[in-house]
């Protein structure tokens, strides 16, 4: 064999274990199976921290909104029964005619401290969750879905009893919303008949009807509570508009979730009322 051929082929040798040897490093670097597991679990580890993150930031950021509502709404009440008294005060030094009975404690209501609850399809998903905010309070409920005010009227004239020391009269959203005096009259026929009794009317959230929003409804029940001091007004309409997932895809009923909270403010209400008569104090 020439001298040529031998280096051609020590040559070749040479280059093949070149390449056999970069194979093996590279083949010896390459991610097995276990390397491919460690990366996809730390990467579900990763993930899961990022979603957990991203959850305890949403559930904080709810958190805060709804203690801003509940405060908001709680100092609304307190504040309002603490000006009526104070104005009261001033006025009955300079011996001047003070206004409507102020709202705050020492009202003593008529009945024995019962509750009435009466409404439509909203209470009927609210009211289960009552009992669990209103522990030891003897509560009547009568609802029933799709009831405008005018049915809720006579559910009311069904089940009301003078035992009875509020009244939740939970109506208004089935109502026409082009007719807001419908409910205007409703809430005037509960107030001619309970008397000294506290109530708690809910403001109405509801889709628009022929392009008419509860904006006329939620009026006629501000100016109710305005000219009747002893009525509480549980604000469902502005908790459901700042939370929009505690509704349902029709936005007119809530979930489970809704309906509890829902069921908060109407107990806070209830509360109130009967925190004016030192009797129920802590009922």
């Amino acid at each position: 064999m020439s001298r040529r051929a031998v280096a051609i082929v020590a040559f070749s040798a040479l280059l093949a274990a070149a390449f056999a040897g970069a194979y093996a490093i590279a083949a010896a670097a390459a991610p097995d199976r276990d390397d491919a597991e460690r990366v996809a679990a730390e990467g579900m580890r990763r993930t899961y921290a990022v979603a957990q993150l991203g959850a305890y930031a949403d559930g904080l950021r709810y958190g805060l909104e709804q203690g801003v509502a509940d405060g908001r709404y709680d100092g609304e009440q307190r504040g309002r029964a603490a000006g009526r008294a104070a104005v009261d005060t001033v006025l009955a030094k300079r011996n001047m005619p003070t206004g409507p009975p102020s709202p705050a404690i020492g009202t003593r209501l008529e009945g024995s401290g019962g509750v009435l609850v009466v409404g439509d399809s909203l209470e009927v998903g609210t009211s289960p969750y009552l009992d669990d905010h209103l522990s030891g309070v003897p509560l009547t409920v009568n609802a029933e879905g799709g009831y405008n005010s005018i049915q809720i009227f006579d559910l009311f004239q069904d089940s009301y009893d003078p035992a009875q020391s509020v009244i939740v009269f939970d109506a208004g959203t089935n109502d026409n919303p082009a007719y807001p005096e419908i409910l205007a009259s409703n809430l005037d026929k509960v107030a001619g008949i309970v008397g000294d009794r506290c109530l708690v009317v809910p403001t109405i959230h509801a889709p628009p009807v022929n392009g008419i929003d509860t904006t006329g409804k939620n009026r006629v029940v501000r100016s109710f509570a305005a000219s009747h001091p002893s009525t509480e007004v549980p604000d469902w309409a502005r908790a459901a508009a700042a939370h929009p997932e505690l509704m349902q895809p029709d936005d007119l009923h809530p979930t489970p979730e809704g309906a509890d909270y829902r069921a908060q403010l109407i107990a806070r209400g209830v509360k109130a009322c009967l925190a004016r008569d030192p009797r129920f104090i802590g009922g």
